[in-house]
């Protein structure tokens, strides 16, 4: 009896494991979506692979290049943004603070920019850039 109630709490355990999906894990791909406020004609697109993102402005001149971490146990989540390339070159070896957030098929971010030393506040404090992203 007590074999048999070891199995069924492991494979319960297990089961409840693969359908907890990382949030690393559901930011993987192909996003697409707007900035908040912005008044751009084109789109913003993040590219993320493994640990690595790569995102491109409404315009086109602006894009970034680096590696991220998830802080999932923050409230609100946070993502930390290393930034090894990008098309301001002062920003080159900056990190970037920001929020995250799923909901209703987007992702939502707001971030600080690099250098900051904090993560924003909420999602609407002063001086972040706010996205809203649809995955592709």
């Amino acid at each position: 009896m007590l074999v048999l109630t070891s199995v069924v709490v492991l494979l319960g355990a297990l089961g409840c494991s693969a359908l907890h999906k990382s949030d690393t894990a559901r930011l993987q791909g192909t996003w697409q979506g707007d900035e908040v406020g912005a008044d751009m004609k084109g789109k913003c697109s993040l590219i993320v692979s493994g640990a690595h993102w790569e995102f491109r402005g409404g315009d086109t001149n602006e894009w970034y290049k680096g590696d991220f971490s998830l802080r999932e146990d923050a409230n609100p989540k946070q993502i930390v943004l290393s930034i090894s390339e990008c098309s301001a070159p002062q920003f080159i070896g900056k990190t970037s603070y920001g929020l995250y957030r799923f909901e209703n098929g987007t992702v939502t971010l707001a971030v600080n920019k690099p250098g900051s030393s904090n993560a924003p506040l909420n999602f609407e404090a002063p001086g972040t850039r706010q996205f809203v992203l649809k995955q592709q």
